[in-house]
């Protein structure tokens, strides 16, 4: 009798062209919502609950990933390398969600960030422009100076030798080379001895704004500069504040140092001119 031979037809894993779908979405959703933010075509409300649903999808896609891996394990079904590339979407999707996980736990639930936790710079303007959904503005509570402190010993203003003529120049530099834009016109000179104004401060890759309001105090022979920055949006910066903040007075600081080793040209006196004959 001849011996005979049965091929079974290999059946292809839907879970794993389900994981490879729901990881392409997740990708595509982030992409096209982080650019439409950054260019103002998505609203900073929807743009968060995107990017609470964006992580939920990919974990979906890693499940799904993983049933299809066992179907390929036990049973040889098709869609291994549909759960690979799956795989590795989700997990390209979810990288930034985990470092922010990491700085959740590594700083303390601040949205509100200054150089003086105990005398904060105080906002006028900005807190008229905020609407219910975002955070309040105020004075800090003993506890959350208390935490302020503990987390950013180090966080302080910066005192510079000289007018305030010349640091609200170099402020001026600085804010442009940020992207803070000023919320009323910056005069140009100024006889007070104290001034503040507020910014619009945006970040750099995502434009989620943030209030802040500059301080600068005159003290006769230096002028002393405060900064506070306070986020709109969630309880907690992941500690982006301080580093902005940091970042700014660095900035500040070297500005300033290149504005007073400008050499200055002074035309010699007449005096000077005839003795030189």
């Amino acid at each position: 009798m001849a011996s005979m031979t049965i091929l079974m037809e290999r059946r292809t894993s839907r879970s794993a062209g389900w994981a490879r779908k729901f990881a392409n979405f997740s990708l595509v959703l982030l992409l096209v919502a982080s650019l439409g933010h950054r260019y103002g075509l998505v609203e900073t409300s929807a743009f968060l609950w995107v990017l609470a649903l964006v992580p939920l999808l990919a974990i979906m896609a890693l499940f799904l990933a993983a049933l299809g891996f066992h179907r390929l394990w036990n049973y040889g079904a098709k869609g291994g390398r549909a759960s690979l590339m799956a795989t590795l979407v989700s997990l390209l999707v979810l990288a930034p969600f985990i470092y922010s996980a990491v700085l959740y736990l590594q700083h303390p639930p601040l949205a509100d960030i200054t150089t003086d936790p105990e005398q904060p710079p105080a906002y006028v303007l900005a807190q008229w422009r905020r609407t219910t959904d975002m955070n309040t503005l105020g004075n800090f509570s003993a506890e959350e100076v208390a935490l302020h402190v503990s987390a950013y010993p180090n966080l302080r203003g910066r005192r510079f030798g000289g007018s305030m003529d010349r640091v609200l120049k170099a402020i001026k530099v600085v804010l442009e080379r940020e992207g803070w834009v000023p919320v009323q016109r910056l005069p140009s000179e100024t006889q007070d001895e104290r001034l503040s104004f507020e910014v619009v401060a945006p970040t750099w890759l995502l434009r989620l704004s943030s209030d802040g309001v500059v301080r600068m105090v005159d003290e006769g022979e230096a002028v002393f500069v405060d900064l506070r920055l306070s986020q709109r949006y969630f309880w907690h910066d992941l500690g982006s504040g301080a580093r902005r903040i940091e970042r700014f007075m660095a900035a500040l600081d070297a500005e300033f140092d290149r504005q007073s080793l400008e050499i200055i040209d002074i035309p010699a006196s007449a005096g000077e001119e005839d003795s030189g004959d």
